[in-house]
């Protein structure tokens, strides 16, 4: 008598290969059923059950293999060939471990013999990713499904083999192609970044000379103040790195790779780019205020670049609050969607025209009289490369808010 054991395991790849492996089940059940009885049916019904096991193996566009308790190959079927390489004759009698690759060899063999003593299940009834070793020596992904079949008190092992060789190249198809559209979108940035290269640049070295020339006012004195001027001289140094660091992260941005992103705490980060960006005629005019949560999480970022969209937009404030008496800009943080941490800057200036703000964040679209309009196109690249979004809304009772949504670097906790 011969009995199969039926097992359900979840198949990623459709129900195709489940389908054919309870196919093949049914089919070698039935011809075993047959040959035991052969002897009171005449030899032409068992020759025709024969040639419809073989049939029914041979459409079988995935591999089905049968190997005993020793690990012999006992059929391999028609798709052998195609997939392996081998004829079917040609793995008949050998260990299974001809098509399976060296370093899970020995792992096969003492899985198989583990399930004969204990029963303890490694891969039968459980679909799993492999790689099968083909003739030529080359490996090949596939799915594998085994089920057990008992004959007579020995059990047979039925595998379902099928190659991914397919799905596998076209997923790195499409990462490829993910991959080649990322570049071009950073190109395309890169493009609209260069035209404000200049203006982004123009920042550092107009303070440079600015702190240049209060040193050498400071030298030129009768009693020169030392002091002041190395303080002025230093002040350049960090706006001369910070030019550097424009160009770096300029060019960082378009590499297939980006800047390098890690883990950061908000409130220096924030910090920091307040600092650099505040010269030091407007900390003693413009109050800055910054309300960071320490309970916030890290966001994951290219510490330079995200400075460099704090800086723009706490630029464009500075500018917008230059002709208001007690000059006020708001720095904060939130929560945003759980999975996002939400930055906005705000001023007490006038606000933007409603006429421009759909279009703000686009190249040569300004709200300044004489400004180019690159600096918040440059955010907004910048932003996207994130993984995040910027917008621009009003404040209350008046002047601008604009904000940006980044990843945070763990999940939020609510």
């Amino acid at each position: 008598m011969i009995t199969v054991k039926r097992f359900a395991a979840k198949n990623p790849h459709g129900d195709r290969p489940a389908a054919c492996l309870d196919a093949a089940r049914h089919a070698i059940c039935t011809y075993g059923e047959r040959a035991m009885r052969a002897p009171k049916e005449p030899d032409t019904e068992l020759g025709r059950r024969d040639l419809l096991l073989k049939a029914l193996l041979s459409l079988s566009p995935d591999m089905i293999v049968t190997i005993d308790r020793h690990s012999i190959i006992q059929s391999a079927g028609a798709a052998a060939s195609t997939m392996l390489g081998y004829a079917d004759k040609e793995l008949v009698g050998k260990n299974v471990n001809i098509m399976i690759p060296p370093p899970y060899r020995d792992q096969h063999d003492a899985n198989v013999r583990r399930y004969v003593e204990t029963h303890e299940a490694h891969i039968i009834g459980i679909g799993r990713k492999l790689e099968a070793l083909r003739k030529d020596g080359t490996l090949i992904p596939i799915y594998l499904r085994v089920a057990e079949v008992w004959d007579g008190g020995e059990p047979l092992f039925v595998g379902m083999v099928h190659d991914l060789t397919k799905e596998e190249q076209a997923k790195d198809r499409e990462q490829e192609m993910r991959t080649a559209m990322q570049h071009m979108s950073r190109v395309a940035s890169m493009g609209e970044m260069a035209t404000g290269l200049a203006h982004e640049i123009n920042q550092p070295l107009t303070a440079i000379n600015q702190y240049l020339s209060a040193a050498t006012h400071q030298l030129n004195e009768d009693n020169p103040d030392i002091g002041s001027a190395l303080n002025f001289i230093e002040k350049a140094s960090r706006q001369t790195e910070r030019t550097s660091d424009i160009i770096r992260s300029l060019r960082q941005f378009v590499r297939f790779t980006g800047g390098e992103k890690r883990h950061c705490p908000l409130e220096p980060l924030i910090r920091e780019a307040v600092d650099l960006s505040l010269l030091e005629s407007e900390r003693k005019r413009i109050t800055v205020a910054l309300d960071i949560p320490a309970a916030l999480p890290e966001v994951r970022v290219e510490p330079v670049q995200i400075q460099q969209v704090l800086h723009n937009l706490l630029r464009n404030a500075i500018e917008a609050t230059a002709d208001i008496e007690a000059p006020h800009i708001r720095i904060f943080a939130k929560p945003h969607r759980d999975t996002h941490v939400q930055i906005c800057l705000e001023d007490n200036g006038p606000g933007i025209d409603p006429a421009l703000r759909d279009d703000l964040f686009d190249r040569f679209v300004s709200g300044k009289s004489e400004g180019l309009g690159i600096g918040l196109a440059i955010c907004r690249s910048i932003v996207t490369a994130h993984g995040g979004t910027i917008w621009v809304e009003d404040a209350s009772p008046r002047g601008a808010r604009f904000c940006f949504a980044i990843p945070a670097a763990t999940e939020i906790q609510p």
